[in-house]
């Protein structure tokens, strides 16, 4: 029973010891774009088929619009709702207000990109800002996607033990010709130090020494009974 406690200590130690690692997903605004000014302009197609040039709530846009495409120009359905962000050589972009980067975390910026039926390869960069900072950035073209569908894209970086100040930002890009994104989502995953890492094993390799000698203990008990 005294070892069984000394264990559970032990784990109860490491796991404070972690800094109560944890993942969350950080909050964007109007992630999906389903939330838009009236489409205004209507494009070809046997079903419903509708854009404008922007703007786009809870986004800073130049270049870029909202889209409700047709299966004339998409499979459907989409990823995530009926409308998409486009951009044709332009770019949108988000300030996270009040998110600050974190300390030993890893982040995960992962968004929807589409290839039109349409529409030739085009280039486009994804983003994920500290401030006025690039924290990481990907660069990639959408002719690796087959034409109508979608796929998904992702950024991950991950920080060290001091990082700078400003909040988290978000831009999406492309070059030329239309891309389209839909459904963006940020995650952060919180990473401990690695002198943190060394004690927690520390602490676990002790707790296995005591199991082990307890057990030892035993066996020699019962074969001296």
């Amino acid at each position: 029973m005294r070892l069984l406690v000394s264990i559970f200590c032990a784990l109860v130690f490491c796991l404070c010891l972690t800094g109560g690692a944890w993942g969350d997903s950080v909050p964007i605004q109007n992630a999906s774009f389903e939330t838009t000014n009236p489409l205004v302009a209507s494009c070809a197609g046997p079903e419903t088929c509708l854009f404008n040039f922007g703007p786009i709530p809870g986004w800073s846009t130049a270049g870029a619009g909202s889209f409700e495409p047709s299966s004339s120009y998409f499979n459907l359905p989409l990823p995530d709702g009926s409308i998409l962000a486009y951009t044709n050589g332009g770019s949108l972009s988000q300030t996270l207000t009040g998110i600050s980067l974190l300390a030993n975390s890893t982040y995960t910026l992962s968004v929807d990109v589409g290839r039109r039926f349409d529409v030739l390869a085009a280039n486009y960069s994804i983003f994920l800002y500290d401030g006025a900072s690039v924290l990481c950035t990907t660069s990639a073209s959408n002719g690796s996607i087959a034409a109508g569908s979608f796929i998904d894209a992702t950024l991950s970086c991950t920080t060290g033990a001091s990082v700078p100040s400003g909040f988290l930002g978000i831009v999406l890009s492309g070059d030329g010709r239309q891309v389209d994104f839909d459904n963006v989502r940020l995650d952060v995953v919180s990473t401990p130090e690695p002198s943190v890492l060394v004690l927690m094993l520390t602490t676990l390799g002790v707790a296995g020494l005591l199991f082990a000698r307890s057990r030892r203990n035993h066996n020699l008990q019962v074969a001296s009974s």
